[in-house]
């Protein structure tokens, strides 16, 4: 019982401590920072999030994109109007934005709607500058990180809850 009680909080412990690699800390913050910037009422938003659970890369980096990038996505709404219109009047897209309009999933992924286009467009541009310097603060921090929580019991019987719980101990 106390298994399923203290689940949530071993798994944020785990992936503060785990040994991923600066790549994959560095995609799952780039992942949420596309979560946080598109709109969330569509199917898009949805799609990114299965996409960054079922991805091998780090998931608190990728919650703490969203948690940040979702703030941050709310004040850019206006330039994202901006963006999206120009994109979606574009004479050289202008058959593709079509395609996807009658498309029967574009009412459910919005890509008809001008602030999650340019949410996206805006997303994709900061993609490289956010995973260079996610990568770069992962190298410099995560092993200090790892070494500091580690040095709390609480983090260490959290670590060995989850061995006891593969090798079939429950407490």
């Amino acid at each position: 019982m106390i298994t399923y009680l203290l689940r949530p909080v071993r798994q944020f412990a785990q992936a503060l401590v785990a040994n991923d690699s600066p790549n994959q800390v560095a995609w799952g913050f780039v992942l949420g920072m596309v979560i946080g910037l598109v709109p969330k009422g569509n199917l898009l938003a949805i799609l990114l999030g299965m996409i960054l659970l079922s991805l091998r890369v780090n998931k608190s980096a990728g919650l703490v994109g969203v948690g940040l990038f979702a703030f941050v996505g709310m004040l850019l709404d206006p330039l994202a109007h901006r963006i999206g219109t120009l994109v979606l009047v574009w004479e050289p897209l202008r058959p593709l934005n079509a395609l996807l309009y009658e498309s029967a999933v574009s009412p459910w992924l919005g890509l008809n709607n001008t602030v999650v286009v340019g949410q996206v467009v805006i997303a994709l541009y900061l993609a490289y500058p956010a995973f260079r310097l996610s990568h770069l603060f992962a190298i410099r921090v995560q092993a200090r990180v790892s070494r500091w929580l580690l040095r709390f019991r609480a983090v260490r019987w959290l670590r060995g809850l989850e061995i006891g719980t593969q090798w079939g101990i429950d407490s």
